[in-house]
């Protein structure tokens, strides 16, 4: 009788233990959830910025071309083009940077979606183990009544003697 006591106190603690477990792995696929979110804002945001430095470069370029047919007839024009050559270089700098966060955003969200998968699946393994371990509880249960009144019938069956 002890032993069965001892075996289903077992069964409740690994059931809890799975129980916390399923609930720890929640938690984490909500911060992952919540990181794939943030990093889509990012990619957005990134975008708008790389569409924004692409007009201001296109915009660069357009003055520059200007600048160039007016050159020769004045030098401060040649001092405005210097100036505007060394913006477009710094905004293909500054494009060139942003390509490079988005790609690794894009790279570091999609190893984030993987492991959100995983801890999806990892946590329906969980939940299909505490199942199963619930199930055992019940069936374990269900023998102890009955070996319960097995008992009991037996007792009333040693009185009766």
């Amino acid at each position: 009788m002890d032993k069965l006591r001892e075996k289903i106190s077992s069964i409740r603690a690994e059931a809890e233990a799975a129980n916390a477990r399923a609930d720890e792995l929640e938690l984490k696929v909500k911060a992952l959830e919540e990181e794939v979110m943030n990093r889509d804002h990012e990619i957005i945001s990134l975008n708008n910025q790389n569409k924004h430095l692409t007009e201001d470069l296109e915009t660069a370029q357009d003055k520059i071309t200007q600048l160039k047919s007016l050159e020769d007839e004045d030098d401060d024009l040649k001092k405005e083009n210097d100036a505007a050559q060394r913006k477009i270089t710094l905004l293909e700098q500054e494009l060139e940077s942003s390509d490079k966060a988005l790609r690794e955003t894009t790279k570091n969200f999609r190893e984030a979606d993987v492991k959100a998968e995983h801890f999806e699946r990892k946590v329906q393994q969980l939940e299909g183990l505490l199942f199963e371990q619930e199930k055992k509880n019940e069936e374990l249960k269900q023998k102890n009544q009955e070996l319960q009144s097995q008992l009991d019938e037996f007792n009333a069956q040693l009185d009766d003697i």
